[in-house]
């Protein structure tokens, strides 16, 4: 009797014990993504985030970012460079450029500019994008936060969503929706914007929901899109997953105007954040990352699967972008 009295005990601290390694687990856990996500949403659960705590001067982890591929044709993508001088982390931010070409005889033109996207590592449908950014308004600006779908179709058959866009001197934030139907149909609404000082970070956000695209700045609404029928032409954003792009451009007179070829513009990205409601949305080619706590609950990347296609980024999307607020204008 007295030997079963032990057993019990020492069953029963051994399960005791485990429990406290269990909820300690839970506990470091929770706070590691926290420490990630800078809190969390309630019903939402973090799929993916880029703090951008890299050494000074280093590029975005490579495994995660690539650089925008230079199309001379493409308005925004003219003066695309991986020169280390348009691309880095410094002092826990991303900063991407637009900088004076030293040697234009090198076919980069008057500019050199940064960009980086997530095409073949990371791609989603349906969620909550954040992203906490500064930019430098003067003439010619022409920074964006925004995403594009994996798709064979031709723009903007595919559709696109521009998060975050601001242009030239104005203290203010363009949020943008480009479809076949937002084409075909210029007079209908697709845009809003807001006005901020632009002297400080904002946090610039998108809820894409299975009907409705919702664009937010400092958590105040900017813009709302939604479904009108089933159509690919109106409502493409529940055909493909969706990846993210940064990039810092300058304009070609079109919408931003041209720029000034001796300034240096500049946006920072101190975070990007991806979330979706626990029980909806999709996330594509999740595997650990050093980020990861434990491959639980927390989407990231690796290189594109067999038969997924890495969409040319607004090959034709952004070959000029004149466009006006209320119903802007896009050119293919």
């Amino acid at each position: 009797m007295l030997e079963k009295k032990k057993y019990r005990c020492l069953l029963a601290m051994l399960l005791m014990a485990w429990h406290t390694v269990a909820v300690f687990a839970q506990t470091v856990q929770t706070v590691q993504t926290a420490a990630c996500c800078g809190g969390c949403r309630p019903g939402y659960r973090l799929v993916f985030c880029d703090e951008f705590n890299g050494a000074d001067g280093t590029l975005p982890d490579p495994k995660v970012w690539k650089c925008c591929r230079r199309r001379p044709q493409v308005t925004w993508a003219r003066f695309l460079s991986d020169s280390p001088d348009v691309a880095f982390m410094k002092d826990g931010s991303l900063v991407l450029r637009a900088v004076p070409a030293s040697d234009g005889s090198a076919g980069e033109g008057t500019m050199r500019t940064g960009g980086i996207e997530s095409s073949q590592s990371f791609a989603f449908r349906f969620g909550r994008v954040e992203c906490r950014a500064l930019v430098n308004p003067f003439i010619g600006n022409f920074p964006a936060i925004w995403m594009m779908p994996r798709t064979d179709l031709k723009w903007p058959q595919g559709g696109e969503i521009d998060i975050f866009e601001q242009i030239n001197g104005e203290q203010k934030a363009y949020s943008t929706v480009h479809s076949a139907w937002t084409k075909g149909h210029p007079g209908e609404p697709h845009s809003g914007n807001i006005s901020l000082p632009m002297d400080r970070y904002h946090v610039y956000a998108v809820e894409w929901e299975e009907d409705a695209l919702t664009f937010y700045a400092d958590g105040r609404q900017l813009y709302q899109y939604e479904k009108q029928n089933d159509s690919q032409e109106q409502w493409p954003f529940d055909k493909s997953d969706f990846y993210l792009i940064l990039n810092q451009s300058v304009g070609d007179g079109s919408w931003a105007d041209k720029p000034d070829a001796a300034h240096t513009y500049e946006m920072r990205v101190d975070w990007i954040r991806v979330y979706q409601k626990e029980k909806t949305g999709t996330c594509r080619n999740a595997v650990p990352t050093e980020k990861d706590t434990g491959g639980k609950g927390f989407c990231a990347l690796r290189t594109a699967g067999k038969g997924e296609k890495e969409t040319d980024e607004r090959g034709e999307a952004r070959a000029g972008r004149g466009r006006k607020s209320g119903g802007r204008r896009a050119f293919p």
